[in-house]
């Protein structure tokens, strides 16, 4: 039974709408069950196997901390350094948005949450000033895509951890690209406020309120600082900047901005814990999956279908970030990076590509996928918030898509413009 038989069996398990998690297992386990020379104990040590590694603790941690730092109101501090900065510009108050999302994403390393808390405190705003309902939801979806690029970014540890590749060294490498998507939503914002006639706001802003709002908001901007930081010079290896980050987040909302009490506390585990099983659950399933992809050399096997087609690295390049930008349209990320790194490893080896640069590209492509219809994670947060269908979406937002590809094409045939960074400080 060859290789194309599991590949089936998953296609028709996500046709009758199984979940993706139970999906891989039903797949590997009817595979298994057909194929006799492999025992069905292979699934659940597989499974085991999968998640057996120290660094997968960060998730938990990195995931506890950014709720803590969302229920903590930490967003509306964000928001007002953020609108002080950059309201007087043409357009600013929607490159607020973007510069805020930035900021939040250095917190929470996630996407959804970004476009969330963010997004929700800005939508009404950006309506009333005139930008558009649609336009204002597909802003919000974009800029929240910026969760998975900044560090900490929770995707790109578990490709750290299943390409094993420096977690810090690909922290640094994703600040760049991060901060180009970023500018990149703010040059749309410009563009949109001079095509609809939103007039900068004329208020001049004082010394005395920039210094209070970067007061109010110096708390939560720190916390980056002091991971990376931490990270980088060797003080703390990125799973314990983990747990750094929940113990800095707990002593910052309960005890210096006092948000959150201690009654608050059982909700944010309980929703830290629902998140971090979801993650848990796919990784786990899909590892076992993975396994039989590589025991059956499936990953050769697409190599040389690869190769069938062209030698041309441009062009496989260009190959690949086609597929994974089709699959971020139907996939959730996590899923996405444990169905595909495997096979990329082995296609990036081939192509002399490092570990730090694929991790750059599969991040940036599967952010952007995001934001992209029909299943993009912000695109789907950000239209319940503005209760807006997607379709009606799907026009605004393509120009941000195509801004944020440009990135991705600088990111994959430019590598050493994002990866003097890393670089940089592991020669230090």
């Amino acid at each position: 039974m060859g290789i194309e038989w599991l590949l089936i069996f998953l296609g028709i398990c996500l046709i009758i709408n199984m979940p993706v998690a139970f999906a891989l297992t039903a797949s590997v386990t009817l595979y298994l069950a057909l194929n006799p020379k492999y025992p069905l104990i292979l699934v659940a040590q597989q499974m085991f196997t999968g998640i057996d590694k120290f660094v997968f603790l960060a998730i938990p941690f990195f995931i506890l901390s950014g709720v803590i730092m969302q229920k903590g109101g930490i967003s509306d501090r964000l928001i007002k350094l953020s609108s002080l900065l950059l309201d007087r510009l043409l357009g600013g108050f929607a490159m607020s948005t973007a510069l805020a999302s930035m900021f939040f994403a250095s917190l929470s390393g996630s996407g959804p949450a970004t476009t969330a808390a963010i997004g929700g405190a800005m939508l009404p705003t950006l309506e009333k000033k005139g930008y558009g309902k649609e336009w204002s939801v597909a802003y919000i979806a974009a800029a929240g895509t910026m969760g998975p690029m900044i560090p900490p970014s929770i995707t790109l540890v578990i490709f750290g951890a299943m390409a094993s590749t420096s977690i810090s060294a690909l922290f640094i490498a994703g600040i760049l690209p991060g901060v180009l998507i970023g500018v990149a939503l703010m040059t749309i914002a410009y563009f949109r406020a001079k095509k609809v006639g939103i007039e900068p706001d004329k208020r001049k802003v004082t010394s005395g309120e920039l210094f209070k709002a970067f007061k109010n908001a110096i708390w939560a901007l720190l916390m980056p600082v002091i991971i990376i930081g931490g990270i980088l010079g060797g003080i703390f290896t990125p799973t314990e900047a983990a747990v750094v980050s929940v113990v800095y987040a707990l002593v910052v909302s309960l005890l210096i901005y006092r948000t959150i009490s201690l009654r608050h506390l059982p909700e944010i585990f309980k929703q830290t814990v629902s998140t971090s099983a979801v993650i848990m659950i796919l990784t786990a399933n899909a590892a076992a999956f993975a396994w039989v992809l590589g025991a059956e050399q499936a990953p050769q096997q697409i190599l040389q279908f690869l190769y069938s087609i062209t030698e041309n690295k441009f062009l496989l390049l260009l190959i690949i970030n086609l597929f994974l930008l089709l699959i971020g349209c139907f996939m959730d990320t996590t899923s996405a990076l444990i169905i595909t790194v495997p096979t990329l490893l082995t296609v990036a080896s081939a192509l002399d590509i490092s570990g730090l640069h694929l991790g750059l590209i599969v991040a940036t492509n599967l952010s952007l996928g995001m934001a992209t219809p029909p299943l993009g994670f912000t695109l789907f947060t950000a239209c319940s918030i503005g209760n807006v269908s997607i379709t009606r979406t799907i026009r605004p937002i393509l120009p941000m898509i195509g801004v944020m590809c440009i990135v991705l094409l600088l990111v994959t045939y430019f590598p050493g413009l994002f990866l003097w960074l890393p670089e940089l400080f592991v020669n230090m």
